[in-house]
């Protein structure tokens, strides 16, 4: 009995658990993404030959604050977004999102074209060994005004849907969105 109770528990939350965990941050989000990226090619991905090894990056976003359209236009007044990156031992990197505003645009280069999320105020935290030595870690980071699109472009699809993006030889970005009721 006890283990057709925990099995039970158990995918009870692991079907629900990005509803539970977000549900308690008090805020309603309308848009979820999970992401990854990949290159075995550094080279091809721009980070030279001294690179060796996979590089890459994974995480996840969570927006809202909006009224749920996926129009262009439509804004938001929050998005949490955790990004991890790894670039060789030592190197990783944890990049914490705060937003306060964001919208989506038109097609970007950084979504394959199609709408996605820019964001438009906040900050950004850094953490972990590859924060470079010139900028500061555990503190929160104004966006620059006008925010530059590697910081402020989310890359993240205004679509439901699964992308897969190949832009080199050797790379791959998985994004997964979710527009929640």
């Amino acid at each position: 009995m006890k283990q057709g109770f925990e099995c039970s528990l158990g995918h009870f939350f692991f079907k629900h658990a990005s509803r539970i965990i977000l549900g308690l941050s008090g805020v309603d989000y309308q848009w979820q993404a999970g992401f990854a990226g990949t290159c075995s090619n550094n080279p091809s991905c721009g980070l030279g030959p001294s690179m060796h090894g996979a590089t890459g990056f994974w995480g996840w976003c969570a927006f809202g604050g909006s009224d749920g359209s996926a129009a262009i236009g439509t804004t938001g007044t929050t998005a949490d977004c955790q990004v991890t990156t790894y670039f060789g031992s030592g190197s990783s990197l944890h990049i914490n999102y705060n937003v306060t505003a964001w919208v989506i645009q038109p097609g970007s280069p950084f979504s394959g074209g199609f709408p996605d999320f820019l964001f438009t105020q906040g900050t950004v935290t850094l953490s972990g060994p590859g924060v470079p030595p010139f900028l500061p870690a555990h503190t929160p980071i104004p966006f620059p005004s006008p925010c530059p699109p590697f910081i402020c472009d989310s890359g993240i699809p205004a679509v439901p849907g699964h992308f897969s993006f190949h832009f080199f030889p050797g790379s791959a970005i998985e994004i997964q969105v979710t527009k929640l009721p």
